[in-house]
């Protein structure tokens, strides 16, 4: 694994994305107060993701985090198959479905090097993941080689707001002057 790659994985290992802020304990009322959270902060979600329409399809999700979204793949029907990048993920999405009495295949990979065949996945799912990988390209790339002719890739990659851009010469200018 490259420095990069190590970086992101140690920075994802030493808490998974909200975990600190919106995980009180790691039980089913925790999961579920983190859920309330996360489709109350980002309910843009719900819509993209179309839960339901996984029903009985073979399913991706790329970088499960604390499993949120994974757990309404399961509880929707699908055939679910999970990934992400460290191990403390993995064990919190193991952890929460248990507690829900949900299943799916989950092991830590890399997204840039996906461990499954051309072809395999009806849907391929990814929030907020793909853009942390050192080669976002390639992390693409291998989400269409394992989905399906005919498949669906539902992946939302983050990006600087234009509210960001406007006010880049304001933290710069502040950068300047402290050092």
């Amino acid at each position: 694994m490259n420095a990069a790659k190590q970086d992101v994985k140690d920075f994802w290992n030493a808490a998974s994305c909200g975990e600190e802020l919106y995980l009180a304990s790691q039980d089913e009322a925790g999961y579920r107060a983190e859920a309330e959270a996360r489709y109350r902060l980002e309910p843009y979600i719900l819509p993209f993701a179309d839960f339901e329409s996984a029903r009985g399809k073979r399913v991706l999700e790329i970088g499960t985090g604390l499993g949120a979204d994974h757990q309404r793949f399961a509880e929707a029907g699908a055939k679910l198959s999970g990934i992400d990048l460290t191990e403390r993920a993995i064990a919190h999405t193991r952890q929460r479905l248990a507690a829900f009495g949900l299943e799916s295949d989950l092991a830590t990979g890399d997204a840039e090097n996906l461990p499954f065949p051309d072809n395999s996945f009806d849907l391929v799912y990814s929030w907020g993941v793909l853009h942390h990988s050192p080669d976002t390209r390639r992390a693409i790339a291998e989400a269409h080689r394992v989905l399906k002719p005919g498949g669906e890739a539902r992946i939302m990659v983050g990006q600087r707001t234009i509210i960001e851009y406007a006010f880049e010469p304001i933290r710069q200018l502040r950068e300047n002057m402290r050092n």
